[in-house]
C-alpha cells in the first residue's frame, strides 16, 4: 500500500528546489505524517501487545508504549484522530494529551480546550497549561499514588559496551531534586570554563553535562561557589489551596507540598508591590533572585519552546537600552537560541490571547 508513495518521495530531487518549494514541501509532508502517525498508532492500539508492535517495527520499547497509548486516546477522542489526520497537530501532540488523559481522564481532556492550544502551539511549548490542566483536574489521591506507582517502578541501568551509558528513571520528585543539582553544577563548570565568551571553547554543553554528572556522583572536591542560583534551584509553587507543582514536572499531591515544605526554604511570591519587591525600575540591571522565583512559576521555561529554567535568561520585553525596567511584567524566561533570535533575528515578544507570553518571528 506504500510501494508507490515511498517510490514518489525518493524520487524528489530537493538539492536544486528553492526554499520555499521547499518549505511547501515540508508542509505538505508534515500534513501526510500526521495520517500516517494516526493510522500507525491505531493499528498499535488494535494489537494491544507492546512486544507485537516492536516485533513489526523494530522500534524501542518506548515507542511501541507511545505508539498504543496514541492509538488508545486517538479511538475515545475521534476529535483528536480528525485533527491529527488532517495535520492540525502531530504525534507529538497526541502524547502530551494522553498523559494529560492519564494524569486526569479521557473525558476531562475531551472537555477542556487542550486540544485547540495543540492546535495553535508546538507540543513542547504545551507542557505549562498541560501542567495547570492536571492541577485543575487531578484528584488528590490519584497524583499521591501516581507517585507511589513511579517510586515502585524507579531503575537504574549501566551498561558498558563501546562507551559507558547509565540509564536511570526516577519519581517527579526525585528527579526534579537530581535535576536542580546537576543543572547547578553544570552551570558552575559554564562558570569556570569561561561563561558566554569562553565556554564553548573548552567543551559543549552535552561533555559538560556529563561531567557535572559525574562530578556529583563520584565527589570530586571544588572549590566553594557558595549556593546554585536561582534558575538551577527545584523550585515547588505551593497554592492557598495546599496544592502546588514543580514547573517543567507535574502537579504534587497535597501531602508531598507539606512534605517538602517541611525540608525547604521558603519563599513568599506575591505579584504586587507587598512582601519582598518585585518591581526595581531601571536602576537594577538583573533579575533578582526573587524575581527568579517569579519567573519560574508564572513561565515555567522559555515561553518560545518551553526548554527548563535552568537553561533561560531573564528578557526584557522592552529593552533597557529602549527604557524597559527590569520589573517582573516587563521580563520572560528565554532559552539561549531565542534569545538570540529576539536581539539579533528581529523576533518579538508579544502577549497571546490567553494572556501568556509568546514568540512571533519577523
Amino acid at each position: 500500500m506504500f510501494t508507490d508513495w515511498s517510490a514518489s518521495l525518493a524520487s524528489i530531487d530537493i538539492t536544486q528546489a528553492p526554499e520555499r518549494r521547499i518549505r511547501a514541501w515540508l508542509a505538505d509532508a508534515a500534513q501526510h505524517q500526521g495520517a500516517l502517525d494516526a493510522f500507525v498508532a491505531k493499528c498499535a492500539a488494535r494489537l494491544g501487545d507492546t512486544s507485537a508492535v516492536r516485533g513489526a517495527t523494530r522500534c524501542t520499547q518506548q515507542e511501541a508504549d507511545q505508539a498504543v497509548a496514541r492509538g488508545e486516546l486517538l479511538e475515545a477522542l475521534p476529535e483528536v484522530n480528525t485533527a491529527l489526520e488532517s495535520g492540525a497537530i502531530r504525534g507529538a501532540h497526541v502524547d502530551v494529551l494522553a498523559k494529560a488523559a492519564e494524569r486526569t481522564s479521557v473525558d476531562a481532556v475531551a472537555d477542556s480546550t487542550l486540544l485547540r492550544i495543540a492546535e495553535a502551539k508546538p507540543a513542547d511549548a504545551m507542557r505549562r497549561h498541560v501542567t495547570d490542566f492536571v492541577r485543575r483536574h487531578a484528584d488528590d489521591h490519584n497524583l499521591a499514588a501516581r507517585l507511589e506507582r513511579q517510586r515502585a517502578s524507579r531503575r537504574a541501568v549501566l551498561v558498558h559496551d563501546d562507551m559507558g551509558v547509565l540509564h536511570a528513571e526516577f519519581d517527579d520528585v526525585t528527579f526534579a531534586q537530581i535535576a536542580s543539582a546537576i543543572d547547578a553544577e553544570t552551570d558552575r563548570l559554564f562558570r569556570s570554563d569561561g561563561g558566554r565568551d569562553g565556554a564553548a571553547q573548552v567543551r559543549t554543553p552535552q561533555q559538560r553535562r556529563a561531567d557535572a554528572l559525574a562530578a556529583l556522583i563520584v565527589g570530586r572536591q571544588r572549590p566553594h561557589a557558595g549556593p546554585p542560583a536561582v534558575r538551577n534551584q527545584m523550585v515547588v509553587v505551593a497554592h492557598a489551596d495546599g496544592s502546588g507543582h514543580i514547573p517543567r514536572v507535574g502537579p504534587l499531591a497535597n501531602a508531598q507540598v507539606a512534605r517538602l515544605a517541611c525540608i525547604s526554604d521558603l519563599h513568599g511570591l506575591v505579584f504586587s508591590q507587598d512582601g519582598e519587591p518585585l518591581w526595581l525600575g531601571t536602576r537594577v540591571r538583573l533579575a533578582t533572585d526573587a524575581q527568579w522565583r517569579a519567573l519560574i512559576a508564572r513561565d515555567g521555561g522559555c515561553v518560545g519552546c518551553g526548554a527548563d529554567a535552568a537553561r533561560c535568561e531573564a528578557h526584557h520585553v522592552r529593552w533597557v537600552r529602549n527604557g524597559g525596567p527590569t520589573d517582573i511584567d516587563n521580563l520572560v524566561l528565554v532559552c539561549a537560541h531565542h534569545h538570540h533570535l529576539i536581539h539579533d533575528k528581529q523576533w518579538t515578544v508579544a502577549r497571546g490571547a490567553s494572556g501568556e507570553w509568546m514568540l512571533a518571528p519577523p
